[in-house]
């Protein structure tokens, strides 16, 4: 069974454990079910039938016995899982991250499966009442000075690597600047017209923050960005708009976070985002 791309997970003995691409063992045989990693992190069962999340250096990041019930995959790093309530002897579930930190407190007796196009409106039920849960937040400002870099994928790398299908762009309406989001989580943006060559590096700031930056490929390794702040031109000409214009931006929601923006209307949903002139360009189609 596949994990991902260079990960393959192999059964001996009734065992089930993880080799490499080129046949070399990752992790021994020693867990009687393994799933294919999603986020890092793969459920695994041992040998006990206790469910608990490991990652690829086979470290316990979700400890066994903690939960009856786990989801498979994690969907844009958030996961559901399922303990028992003691006092009301009934199963709750909650929802976790990729730390094992708790995001959805144990209060719900259904939570339906997570979706990366609904994840701000996770239907979930509180006895027979039914709810929304929404996971989607706004970036905290952080600074753009002082960067270290730790990796930098391409946007195809980026989403195979954190399992999502879209990055999207859009405008903190609060402070005007841009930011990038995909599936619950976002990142920060440093561009001032669209990319020639978008990339996604995780950085750390001279505050010691780590977090996300799209930027331009050629200016990977520079240590101090501005902010990228949403600025509207008007378009004089087709040729200009496809040619010098920068990004025409999604503005996000404050007032009702569960409805998003979209001033591309039809045909924003037609091309799945991207304006005429991007996909004639072939700018959409380096985010696909």
């Amino acid at each position: 069974m596949t994990a991902n791309s260079d990960l393959i997970i192999y059964q001996e003995n009734e065992l089930y454990g993880l080799k490499d691409c080129n046949d070399n063992v990752i992790i021994s045989p020693q867990y009687k079910e393994m799933y294919p990693f999603s986020c890092g992190l793969a459920l695994v069962k041992n040998n006990k039938s206790q469910l608990g999340y490991i990652n690829k250096e086979n470290k316990l990041i979700v400890p066994f016995d903690l939960y009856s019930w786990c989801d498979p995959q994690f969907v844009c790093g958030y996961a559901r899982v399922v303990r028992y309530n003691t006092i009301s002897g009934k199963d709750k579930w909650r929802i976790i991250d990729t730390d094992g930190n708790v995001i959805v407190p144990i209060k719900y007796d259904k939570i339906w499966s997570l979706n990366e196009s609904y994840l701000h409106s996770v239907k979930a039920f509180i006895e027979n009442k039914e709810v929304l849960i929404n996971l989607c937040i706004f970036p905290k400002r952080v600074v753009f000075s002082g960067l270290k870099y730790i990796a930098t994928y391409t946007i195809e790398n980026f989403k195979a690597i954190f399992n999502c299908t879209r990055i999207d762009v859009k405008v903190n309406p609060k402070t005007e600047e841009l930011f990038f989001s995909y599936g619950c989580h976002t990142g920060y943006v440093a561009l001032k017209w669209k990319p020639i060559a978008p990339v996604i590096s995780v950085v750390i700031n001279s505050a010691g923050s780590l977090f996300l930056l799209l930027h331009e490929k050629k200016d990977t390794g520079k240590t101090n960005f501005e902010k990228s702040i949403y600025k509207r031109h008007r378009e004089k000409s087709s040729k200009q708009l496809s040619n010098t214009t920068s990004w025409e931006y999604e503005k996000e929601n404050t007032i009702d976070s569960d409805s998003w923006s979209d001033p591309y209307g039809d045909e924003r949903a037609y091309y799945d985002g991207w304006s005429r002139e991007d996909v004639e360009s072939g700018l959409a189609d380096a985010y696909e």
